[in-house]
Order: C-alpha cells, then structure tokens, then sequence
C-alpha cells in the first residue's frame, strides 16, 4: 500500500514509496513492455529493489512517487492501487535541472494517468523545488509517451542518434524540455 498521499490532482494523486510498494516497482521495472521504454536492459531481484530504495530514500537529488488514480485514494478504507510511478532524478540544485522519467502499468495504459501524474510532479518540481528546467526522453518510436510530452507543452530539443541499446539494438531517443516559465503558462 503506498504511504500518505503528497500531490492531489484532479485524476490522480501522487504518494511516496514505501517498502511494500517494492514487489510492485520490482515486477513492472522487469516487465519487457515497460522496460524497454525505460531502456533498462538488467534484471532486478527482490534485494536489489531494497537496496535502490534505501539508496535513494534519503536523497534529495530526486523524488519517486506512486501514480494512484484519485477514485481509488478516495474510496473509504480501501488500499490504494498504484498504476505506475513518476520521478525527477539528477536533480541538481546549483543549475535548477532535474530530468522527468514516468511509467504506467500496460493494464492501465490510455487512461491519462501518466499525463496526470507527470503534470503533479512538474508542479511540485518547479513550484516546490525550483527548478528552472525538465528534461525528458522517449524513444523515436515511443509514440504514446512522445504524444503525452508534446500534449503538456514539452519542447522537442532534438534526437540523440542510436543513443540507448534496447532489445538488441541502437534506438535514437528524443530530448525533450520544459522550463519553469513555459509551465505556468496557460
């Protein structure tokens, strides 16, 4: 179960990893339909996931949240179900920068949670946090999360040729950004 809800939206709601929440991040970071949009090629076990977690707990360089749609945090005493999770990592302070990863499970995939989930963290990375820009990729032919990116107002900055290595080949990935001004307006 995730812990306390930290971000409310109107969809979704955005809550910190707990050690529960592991088994779930484990199974969908080794899932093949998720994994390869976040290019990451090595499995990761059961004591790995405690030890990333534990790494980056206390790590202010960058924040992980449970996306939960806000039907099911809302609901009485019922356990909210997680559907993905969004991050901000390399956060670095001195230049204001931090890069924006999401992930939704396959099941849920279309509903608007990922976009719901990216847009809370944005509000939190550039109205609590500062920062002054956002990066994030997708691979070229990653239409849905290019699509989701562009329909938040990221700015396309470029491609980066055969930059990851994703199920046995070069794939070019697309640099995208948005900065703290662009944000605020609608």
């Amino acid at each position: 179960m995730p812990g306390p809800e930290f971000l409310r939206g109107d969809a979704v709601s955005l809550h910190p990893v707990e050690e529960d929440d592991l088994p779930f991040l484990q199974r969908h970071r080794n899932d093949p339909a998720i994994r390869s949009g976040m290019t990451t090629a090595t499995p990761q076990n059961g004591y790995e996931a405690e030890q990333a977690h534990e790494r980056h707990s206390g790590d202010d360089s960058g924040v992980g949240l449970l996306i939960v749609p806000r039907e099911q945090s809302s609901a009485d005493d019922a356990a909210p179900d997680p559907v993905g999770n969004v991050v901000c990592f390399g956060i670095d302070e001195t230049h204001g920068t931090g890069e924006l990863a999401c992930w939704i499970t396959p099941d849920e995939q279309g509903n608007g949670y990922g976009k719901a989930g990216t847009e809370r963290m944005l509000d939190h990375v550039f109205d609590d946090r500062r920062l002054h820009k956002v990066v994030a990729r997708a691979l070229v032919g990653n239409t849905p999360s290019r699509a989701t990116l562009e329909s938040i107002g990221f700015v396309e900055e470029g491609v980066q040729r055969d930059e990851k290595y994703v199920n046995g080949e070069f794939r070019d990935v697309v640099r995208y950004s948005m900065l703290a001004r662009e944000w605020g307006d609608d």
